[in-house]
Order: structure tokens, then C-alpha cells, then sequence
């Protein structure tokens, strides 16, 4: 139940912020992407579990934004990188005050190196280990 209550407030969070989310395996980025922008989450990795009626579960997270991207100037790709690293900021501290979430630890947001699609996409990934109370 905690890992689709997270995805849920996730995806939640992205819709607000304009993002198509979609949930699938890292393996599974698609190579064209319908609808810009979008938001990528891999399926919540289970690292650990205490208590047995009442505790927590940490689950590590992987959140990608991507916009598009094809013939932008240098100048407006590094603004619109920025930008979503701002927004990904925004999206885990408002997981962070949500009440089955106890915190948010170890956030790294990087711009994606590769390409996520044939036509140049700007892509941004965020990962972080997700604290959850159960």
C-alpha cells in the first residue's frame, strides 16, 4: 500500500506541475515520447523495512522530467535544466510533508546525460531514498 500511495502522490505532484506521467521500468524509457512534458518514474525500489505492525519502509525513487528540446540555444537548454531542477526540488519536499512520508534522504538531481528520445529531448533525473510510515 505504501508504494501506491507514493506513486500516486508523485504522480499527482507532476500532473500539477503540467508533467504526463508515466510509470514503467528503467529499462522501459520509451524511445519517442507522445506528449511533452513528461515525467518518467521507475517502479519504487524496495531498500527497507522496520517494525512489523506500525514503522517505516524506505524505498529509493527515480523521477525524470523531460522536455522538448530539439534546436534550443545552449542558453535556454541550461535555463529550462535549471528550471526542472527547481521543480524536482519543489516535488520532494511537498513528498516530504506528506503524512505517510517521515522524510526524504539522500536527493541528487543531475541533467540526463543520454538521449531519451530521437529528437533531442532535455531531460533531468532526480533520485532520492523515500521514507514511509506505515
Amino acid at each position: 500500500m505504501n508504494r501506491a500511495y507514493l506513486c500516486s502522490a508523485i504522480e499527482g505532484l507532476s500532473s500539477q506541475y503540467g508533467y504526463h506521467f508515466q510509470l514503467n521500468g528503467e529499462s522501459h524509457y520509451p524511445t519517442t515520447v507522445c506528449r511533452y512534458p513528461a515525467a518518467f518514474m521507475s517502479q519504487p525500489e524496495f531498500v527497507s523495512l522496520e517494525g512489523r505492525k506500525h514503522g517505516r519502509i524506505t524505498y529509493k525513487v527515480s523521477l525524470r522530467l523531460a522536455r522538448r528540446g530539439a534546436k534550443l540555444a545552449a542558453a535556454e537548454r541550461n535555463r529550462i535544466i535549471a528550471e526542472m531542477e527547481e521543480q524536482l526540488m519543489e516535488m520532494f519536499i511537498d513528498v516530504s510533508n506528506d503524512e505517510r512520508v517521515a522524510v526524504v534522504e539522500e536527493l541528487t538531481i543531475a541533467p540526463c546525460s543520454g538521449l531519451i528520445d530521437s529528437h533531442g529531448a532535455v531531460a533531468v533525473e532526480a533520485k532520492a531514498n523515500v521514507i514511509t510510515i506505515f
